[in-house]
């Protein structure tokens, strides 16, 4: 598998289609609808191409030009033909900020422990942050808006009594440990 070319992605009813060129995209384009016995909606197939300029892509199918798209969002994470790996890693990160704040009322529950919010944190608001991480390249910039983003939502209680709100004041690593958020 050390040569091998991913040239397909699928998840559930999605598929991504790779390769280096529009002549060969839609090679593999036909060949797979064909080989498979595919029924594709012109209507909901969708042509992104990665360039650091713009580039158009002419795609067919069934005598119908396929919508080609700047950035499109696939399985929750958002794409840009540019490359743009930090609006990708923004999102993401909001969106963590967004479900934290959902969980405001768990992070201010005073019969709960530290130990069930940090699995909580864990198991519901650092996944959203880190999806699709392992599919971009990872950058000193990336790291430190991730990092932010954590000490933003641990620091976000506000003078009441809630989850870590006097620990949050302190740096990132007594903030860390105290929480038991290093694993």
């Amino acid at each position: 598998m050390e040569d091998a070319e991913i040239k397909i992605m699928c998840y559930a009813d999605d598929a991504a289609l790779l390769a280096e060129s529009e002549d060969d995209l839609q090679r593999l384009f036909n060949r797979t609808a064909n080989s498979l016995n595919m029924e594709i909606s012109p209507t909901k197939t969708k042509c992104l191409t990665t360039s650091k300029t713009s580039l158009r892509c002419k795609l067919e199918l069934a005598g119908r030009i396929i919508e080609q798209k700047i950035k499109f969002n696939y399985l929750g994470a958002e794409h840009s033909g540019f490359g743009n790996i930090e609006v990708e890693v923004k999102d993401q990160a909001t969106k963590a900020i967004r479900i934290a704040a959902c969980l405001y009322v768990i992070w201010c529950n005073k019969s709960m422990g530290t130990d069930a919010k940090s699995r909580i944190y864990k198991t519901v608001v650092r996944p959203v942050m880190t999806y699709a991480a392992e599919s971009r390249p990872e950058t000193a910039k990336n790291k430190r808006l991730l990092a932010t983003a954590e000490m933003k939502i641990l620091r976000r209680s506000p003078e009441r009594h809630c989850w870590i709100a006097r620990e949050a004041r302190m740096s990132e690593q007594p903030v860390m440990s105290r929480t038991s958020l290093n694993g």
